[in-house]
């Protein structure tokens, strides 16, 4: 509906006022060579464009980021509902827990595999188009799994439920980057991602609740309702945010109203020559060269994935270290997932020092004749990394019956809040750094991250079951200590590796103002541990 109303207006308001100088990126028509012709015709931003997404009111851009950060949320909760009526479940269908879980694990393949489709449709037609239908078709299949009499239709369903839940978690970063600059997509994005994180926690709460007292087909009925009003404010609210998408509305506008073809804008004159297929194949194409070429999106991958493991496989521990131990119901036990949530909160309540600190970033670069460069954002995660082995550590040796239930709902927050810094950090890396190849870079690290996920999903509770609470989180958090030195490797020597890679663009980022910057840091540090650890850094460079 916004869609259709920009486009009237700007057939009807817009171009007639720009037809008499249609070089709206500053050139003349009266230009006598071809190309400078062309250019006369080429559709492009006009200062402070109103109709711009980064040109938006803050109001505007709030509430736009309001409902993506709620789509994210809702598709979130819908892959981890469910788990919270596991056993109902397997009882109605007459199965074991663990076959049960096919039904999240088959809904986190959906994730991973429609990601690499979503994407690039987004960035051919525009975001809207592509969430009103993967919304559609996601009711109809949450429908389907309410209403399937065998575990074979009912896992089906789920698994293409997942496919068509896939685009705010693949598009909603490439919104973020559409409305926000970079300096405001510190804040901006760090509130979509809180809904992203607090949706897998909020559906087991769900789940535990209404599987034992109403049924567990109505945690698929719920995720219809869900849906159907997130499709209805998808259509009625939600704006195009699609910037090449924005500008061929604009052209299209002066087409229709001179019935001149050759306003034609940068994005369409270099695929006036290829067809819908050739430019859909060529952007599927991108995410798997990307997985298979760039270090930057296979380290990011295995990073992530060890992250999602250890909060998806939660899904399933929740009940061997909350029932099992302290011998909670299923709705309290799903109700205990709401630590993790005060810990993804804690993190979103620091985004002014991460404005403050980018701030800084940029402050830096800029008096070093550079632009600041992507690793300024893993400045957050080379701290809050430390924090997922350290919580893991802690919950695993406090799930004991006679030790305060707070002590492991404290350990979770504390996991919470690191794994938000981490994806916060990493996410907004990979944006920056690979700016308008982002979208496909995200993309094929979801390809990876989800599949694997749900087979963490399926090997979580023989591992509980055979190696105890206790061994089963220290394992995990071993894990995720091998990664912690990841961001400060990226922080360190990523300029290095984007200086190879062959999607990253030459953002001319000074070799020495990323070093100066880490010297900075670590002579701060130094000067926090003392005067003698300072003396000691001092005799050590010596």
């Amino acid at each position: 509906m916004q869609t259709i109303l920009l486009q009237r207006r700007l057939e009807n308001e817009w171009a007639p006022r720009a037809v008499p100088a249609p070089a709206s990126s500053g050139l003349s028509l009266e230009s006598t060579g071809a190309s400078k012709e062309a250019d006369a015709f080429l559709v492009d931003w006009e200062e402070n464009d109103p109709v711009k997404p980064q040109n938006w009111s803050m109001l505007k851009k709030w509430m736009v980021t309001a409902l993506l950060a709620q789509l994210i949320t809702m598709v979130s909760a819908a892959s981890s509902i469910n788990s919270g009526a596991l056993v109902d479940a397997a009882l109605h269908y007459n199965v074991g827990t663990e076959l049960m879980t096919l039904d999240t694990a088959l809904f986190l393949t959906g994730f991973g595999v429609a990601s690499v489709l979503w994407a690039p449709l987004s960035e051919v037609g525009g975001r809207t188009p592509v969430y009103i239908a993967a919304f559609f078709l996601f009711i109809l299949f949450e429908v389907g799994a309410a209403c399937s009499t065998t575990l074979y239709a009912r896992v089906i369903t789920r698994f293409l439920a997942g496919c068509c839940a896939t685009p705010p978690l693949a598009n909603a970063s490439g919104g973020m980057n559409d409305i926000w600059t970079p300096v405001e997509r510190t804040y901006g994005f760090t509130a979509a991602a809180v809904g992203g994180f607090f949706g897998p926690c909020l559906g087991p709460v769900m789940g535990g609740w209404i599987g034992p007292t109403i049924g567990f087909e109505w945690c698929d009925w719920i995720q219809v309702i869900w849906g159907g009003a997130n499709l209805a404010a998808i259509i009625l609210i939600l704006p195009e945010t699609f910037p090449p998408q924005l500008l061929r509305m604009k052209a299209a506008a002066l087409r229709k109203h001179t019935g001149d073809a050759r306003y034609m804008t940068a994005f369409e004159r270099g695929r006036a020559h290829l067809s819908f297929y050739r430019i859909f194949i060529d952007a599927i194409k991108r995410p798997f060269l990307m997985m298979l070429l760039e270090p930057i999106v296979q380290t990011m991958c295995l990073y992530l994935t060890v992250v999602y493991i250890i909060l998806f496989g939660d899904l399933i521990a929740w009940a061997f270290i909350f029932t099992d131990t302290w011998a909670l119901s299923e709705g309290m036990t799903g109700t205990t997932f709401l630590s993790i949530g005060v810990g993804l909160l804690a993190c979103g309540a620091l985004s002014p020092l991460l404005l403050s600190d980018y701030k800084r970033q940029v402050a830096r670069a800029t008096a070093a004749g550079a632009l600041v460069a992507p690793e300024a954002r893993l400045r957050i995660a080379i701290v809050g990394t430390w924090l997922i082995p350290v919580s893991l550590f802690w919950g695993a040796w406090v799930a004991d019956r006679s030790i305060s239930i707070w002590a492991e709902l404290v350990a979770q927050a504390v996991f919470g809040l690191g794994i938000l810094t981490v994806f916060i950090a990493t996410f907004q890396y990979l944006i920056d750094a690979y700016s308008m190849y982002a979208a496909s870079a995200l993309a094929a690290i979801t390809f990876l991250r989800y599949p694997i996920t749900a087979g963490a999903v399926m090997w979580t509770a023989p591992q509980y079951e055979g190696m105890g609470v206790h061994w089963s989180m220290t394992f995990l958090a071993f894990v995720s200590l091998v990664c912690c030195p990841i961001p400060w490797v990226f922080y360190r020597y990523g300029a290095r590796l984007r200086a190879l890679s062959r999607y990253t663009p030459n953002l001319e980022v000074k070799p020495h103002a990323v070093r100066h910057a880490v010297e900075d840091d670590l002579e701060r540090i130094a000067s926090a541990l003392g005067p003698s650890w300072s003396r000691r850094s001092e005799a050590g460079a010596v």
